[in-house]
């Protein structure tokens, strides 16, 4: 989980540097602003599953589906913050701001340490291994 939310938190910074240079600072702010109402939601998500380790399995599933809900209740009150907060909103970087951090995890499992490598398996190993019950 810690390394999707870095990987969210690299990314907006990276792209958020590069909208600057390319476009204007201002709209840089709030390509930061709307990876920033993903990547808070979701740090504290990692922090909270990082905390329940260790603890009985059958809880595992509550805490992960109320902290799912938790972290969608989050984000959206982070954007209607932002929104009320900050005048002369640009809300086309704020939204690709948001997708960026929202997108970002799913190349996680590429950095990922533990994640295999070889999935899925080729055909020809997967039936070798059903047929010989292993």
């Amino acid at each position: 989980m810690f390394a999707a939310v870095g990987l969210q938190a690299i990314s907006i910074v990276v792209l958020g540097v590069l909208t600057g240079v390319v476009f204007d600072w201002p709209s840089a702010k709030f390509f930061v602003l709307g990876g920033l109402a993903a990547i808070v939601p979701n740090a504290l998500f990692a922090l909270r599953l990082a905390m329940h380790r260790g603890r009985s399995p059958e809880s595992y599933p509550v805490i992960f589906f109320l902290g799912e809900f938790a972290k969608i209740g989050l984000t959206i009150g982070l954007l209607a913050w932002i929104v009320h907060a900050v005048p002369d909103l640009q809300w086309l970087p704020l939204v690709l701001g948001l997708i960026v951090a929202l997108k970002a995890p799913l190349f996680a499992m590429l950095i990922a340490k533990d994640a295999p490598r070889d999935w899925p398996p080729n055909a020809a190993s997967a039936r070798t291994d059903v047929e010989t019950g292993h």
